[in-house]
């Protein structure tokens, strides 16, 4: 099947339909003639809200994060800070197994 030219196929074909029928206004046509436009209708579900509300949680997250970041930060730049090596090899491996297990 060959797709390479669909696009101007179709707007081929829509140019001679078009053509055939110039009785029938087309839609951008009708709304300049005075009729009114339909109208759409939008329903947000609860799953919508829901993202909503995490993205104002996440946002205010970022916010308190910037203090802890800002102190690492500096902690770095002064040579003060220090890793806890056992920690992070047993949080690798909590990680590791979490991923195991899905």
């Amino acid at each position: 099947m060959d797709i390479k030219n669909t696009n101007s196929n179709l707007a081929n074909t829509r140019s001679h339909e078009q053509a055939k029928s110039p009785d029938k206004p087309s839609s951008a046509n009708s709304q300049s003639e005075g009729t009114k436009p339909s109208s759409d209708k939008v329903t947000l579900t609860s799953l919508s809200a829901q993202i909503r509300e995490i993205e104002k949680r996440a946002a205010s997250a970022q916010s308190s994060n910037e203090s802890r970041v800002a102190e690492l930060k500096r902690a770095i730049e002064e040579g003060s800070y220090k890793v806890d090596a056992s920690s992070v090899a047993d949080k690798l491996i909590k990680t590791e197994l979490l991923f195991a297990r899905a």
